[in-house]
């Protein structure tokens, strides 16, 4: 099967002169995660910025002293796209996607952005064997990298680059207390960044902690749930990870879209019939 068959064609873009809370407000108005870039002139793709560019990137000490109002999107999106066209089997896109640690990958024909696909979009149809048969405990990343509450946000940040992941779970003792991704992160950036004046940007971003901004109505999964069931929630729920915990809400670990995006991959290629 072709891609064109899965992909949206429904196309959401960002153009690169645009600011970075233009490219945020179009993700919560349509519920998504990335942005192609586009030019300006030739609406051509120049590139892509994700909810986790903006998280990372913003406040970080290169543009620290660059106001909200200045910051464009070519300034912090990546340029260097993956793309797939149209007549690319779903196997191929899937592999790009595995293969270079990516949520999304804008499909083009003759230089036009004719669809995008994204994690979700493999995750819809995981309800026949063997995922509805293969525990979560076989694919989820027992290493959670987690935070306190109590935690500085600028510490949660560096968590996440240098560990490369959108989401942190947040425990207190051993016991989950939320969650906190890479949208919450640039969404509270944003606001603070709106809302204080340069000069205290500074020293006030060090005042932002962990139970400030995460999520604390969190849902988990067991280990034993099966990977159909966790890919059922995640796309019905919009959720793009889930801690895994026990039945004392301790934390044994975490199962993201990309675990079962690899899982998927590895069947699909052994069995030649993806």
């Amino acid at each position: 099967m072709t891609i064109d068959k899965v992909m949206a064609k429904d196309i959401v873009t960002v153009r690169k002169d645009q600011t970075v809370s233009d490219a945020l407000k179009l993700m919560r108005k349509h519920k998504i995660s990335r942005l192609p870039a586009i030019s300006s002139k030739t609406n051509e793709l120049v590139g892509i910025v994700t909810e986790k560019d903006i998280a990372t990137k913003i406040a970080s000490a290169k543009y620290e002293e660059v106001p909200l109002s200045h910051m464009r999107i070519s300034t912090i999106m990546t340029g260097d796209v993956i793309t797939g066209a149209p007549s690319d089997s779903k196997v191929k896109i899937l592999k790009l996607m595995v293969d270079n640690h990516i949520g999304g990958i804008p499909i083009i024909d003759d230089n036009d952005i004719v669809g995008m696909v994204t994690k979700t979009d493999f995750l819809r149809n995981v309800d026949t064997k063997p995922y509805d048969e293969t525990p979560i405990k076989d694919i989820m990343t027992n290493r959670v990298i987690t935070v306190s509450p109590d935690d500085r946000l600028v510490h949660a940040r560096r968590l996440m680059i240098d560990n490369d992941v959108a989401r942190l779970v947040v425990v207190n003792s051993g016991l989950i207390m939320g969650i906190i991704t890479a949208k919450d992160m640039a969404k509270t950036i944003v606001e603070f960044k709106e809302r204080v004046p340069e000069k205290y940007q500074h020293t006030q971003i060090r005042n932002l902690f962990v139970q400030e901004v995460m999520s604390q109505t969190i849902e988990t999964t067991t280990k034993d749930a099966t990977i159909a069931q966790v890919a059922n929630i995640m796309v019905s729920k919009e959720f793009s990870g889930m801690p895994v915990s026990d039945d004392k809400n301790k934390v044994q670990g975490i199962v993201s879209k990309s675990d079962i995006l690899r899982y998927v991959y590895d069947h699909s290629r052994k069995r030649g019939n993806y």
